[in-house]
Formats: C-alpha cells, structure tokens, sequence
C-alpha cells in the first residue's frame, strides 16, 4: 500500500499507510515525484487554530463558540501542501491529462495523489522547486497587490519563510527599490539577499525599525508586508513605515499581542493595516474583484515562475528523499533555523 506522512502534534512525524477511493469519472491518479509541506500554515494548524477552538460562521463572517459535544480533533494530521507527479490513471471522463502527463497541485506529503482533474496545471517547463512554490508565491503575490506597491516604492518584508521570500522578489517585479528584509535567521537572510532584498537586517542585533528608516532619509519605506505571524514583527512593520503608510498583514496571527504596542508609533503615524488572504475557500475576493480572480491572481503568479520573473530555487531548502521526510519535517518545528522550505524527492519508479 503506499505511504504518507502523519504527525501527531508537531512532535512525532511518521508513515502511515493509507488506500484510495475508486477513481471517480472526472479525476487523475497521480505517482508523486516530489512534494513540499507549507511551514507556517501547517505548524499553525498542528500547535492550533482558531479553528480548533471554535466555528466559523460564514454568514456572519465570526468565530463562534464551538457547540458541547462537537467532534473530537483528530490525533494524527495528513502535512503537506504542493505535489508535482506523473499522471498515472485518468477516470473515465477526465479529458485534460492523459497517464504520462507532470503535473502540480495541491496535494498531501504521499506517494499517490488523487484529485479532480481541474485541481490539476500541466507542469511544462516549470522547475518542481518552482512548483511547489506556486502556493506561498499567489498569497505573496496578492499582499503585494494589496499594497498597493507601485514602481519606486520602498519596502519592508517581515519574515522570510517561503511566502515573506516571494514577497520580496514579487514586489521588486512590481518595482519597489530598495526592499529591505528581516528575519532573525541566517540562512533565510541570505536566500533574500540572493534573492534581490537590498539588505538583510536581524530583529535580534539590531533595533530593524530604525535601520530602515535611516536608510530611507529618515521617513521610513511607504509599505511593510508582514508574513511571520509574530506581534514584535508586526510592531515593526508599525514603526519602520512613514507617516501614513501601508502595512500588509499576511499570516493567521499572533495569537497573542505581547509586543504589540498600539499605544506608540500606530497611533501618532496612522497606518493603514490591511489584511491580505484573498481566497475563495474563504469566500474572500480579490479587493479589485471582480477584474481579478483567484484563479486570475493563481494564472499570473504561475506565469511569473514560468517567465523566469520570479524563482522557487534557493527557497526550496532543504530537499531530501522520501525516506527522510519525518525527520526533515521534525526539524521544522525542532530546528528552524536549518530549513526555509522543505522540499521532499521521491524515488524514480
């Protein structure tokens, strides 16, 4: 039987055997050549989210207390975020990919993948770094957007996972000059500054929110994009912009808001915070909807890959065989600073 990747709590990372459904009329089977886990979306859901403590009501757009007796949470969690494979079966009626086909989707850390044929894209030229990518880069792509970052504007991106590494390169696409980067480990400040950050700053050396004002003459850049999901990162996102400027939002969180001061720069510079997660699971469009899409904003980040604008190289790290992924997914958890984004190979078949 073929195998996937369970974890139990973000602590003990595992095999486990699982079997799939008939193959319905309009779905592919496919043999997962290489995959990639999502970090901070999946550690938020392991460690707990709001949805774990409560419901959402989509209607009124509110988390609700979770009636008594609701289900259990399951103990064990399928990771994973993107897959790349080789067609293998296509249902009766599917007509986009025929057995042979590479392909990328959404899809969980396993050896076969099955999915309706329209949650499927041809691979064609892209790299399978580039791929597994495609996910961290769309909400990148539409944070950038919801900036508003225009040609000549200075920007500031907190967090340099996979999401905060796009951003930085799609708002140089945009054209800000200079965008400057901040995380407090190493191996993901020198990937933004491969990646074309003019400087990598450290939030545990320096007071960042100064050093970018100091380098923009003193104002500050005109829109920061937060993507880590941590309060003292938020608060400097606050304190490095100028009067009035833009902080873009991007992660679920912080859960708590200890260094979060709203008592100081927020209230004398008047920001503008905009939130930034245009999906259409969560019935969020596009703040440009209806002339962009989801699947607009998804085809374009896809066409950024594709035309070398943008890359999934050097943010893809580290990558290691199917055998080792419990371990190199421990060490998410156990060992951040040695991964951006773990990419998993799978065996030739």
């Amino acid at each position: 039987m073929p195998r996937e990747v369970v974890t139990r709590g973000g602590r003990e990372f595992a095999f486990r055997t699982y079997a799939l459904p008939a193959l319905g009329p309009h779905e592919v089977r496919v043999r997962v050549e290489f995959a990639a886990p999502k970090h901070g979306t999946e550690r938020h859901s392991i460690l707990g989210s709001p949805a774990d403590r409560k419901r959402w009501d989509p209607e009124l757009r509110m988390f609700l207390p979770r009636p008594e007796g609701a289900g259990a949470l399951p103990t064990e969690r399928e990771m994973g975020n993107m897959v790349v494979g080789v067609v293998d079966e296509c249902g009766s009626e599917a007509s986009s990919f025929r057995p042979g086909d590479r392909v990328f989707g959404y899809g969980r850390i396993r050896e076969l993948h099955q999915a309706g044929e329209d949650r499927l894209y041809p691979l064609g030229d892209l790299a399978v770094e580039d791929a597994v990518c495609t996910d961290p880069a769309h909400v990148a792509f539409v944070a950038v957007r919801d900036g508003n970052i225009r040609v000549g504007d200075r920007v500031a991106v907190f967090g340099l996972g996979a999401i905060g590494l796009m951003a930085v390169q799609i708002a140089r696409v945009a054209g800000a000059d200079p965008v400057f980067a901040v995380d407090p480990l190493a191996i993901r400040r020198a990937a933004a500054l491969r990646l074309g950050a003019a400087a990598a700053l450290d939030p545990a050396a320096a007071d960042v929110a100064l050093a970018v004002k100091e380098a923009c003459d003193r104002r500050g850049v005109d829109v920061a994009v937060e993507t880590s999901g941590s309060s003292a990162a938020l608060h400097e996102a606050i304190r490095c912009i100028q009067q009035c400027g833009t902080v873009v939002h991007v992660p679920w969180g912080p859960a708590e808001a200890t260094h979060l001061h709203l008592d100081e720069e927020w209230h004398l510079n008047r920001p503008t915070l905009v939130g930034s997660q245009a999906w259409a699971g969560w019935g969020n469009p596009d703040r440009s909807h209806p002339l962009w899409t989801h699947e607009r904003a998804f085809a374009a980040t896809v066409d950024l890959f594709r035309r070398g604008r943008i890359a999934g190289q050097g943010v893809v790290e580290p990558i290691v065989g199917f055998d080792e992924a419990p371990g190199a997914l421990a060490r998410i958890f156990a060992a951040p600073e040695t991964t951006i984004k773990v990419g998993i190979r799978f065996p030739a078949s």
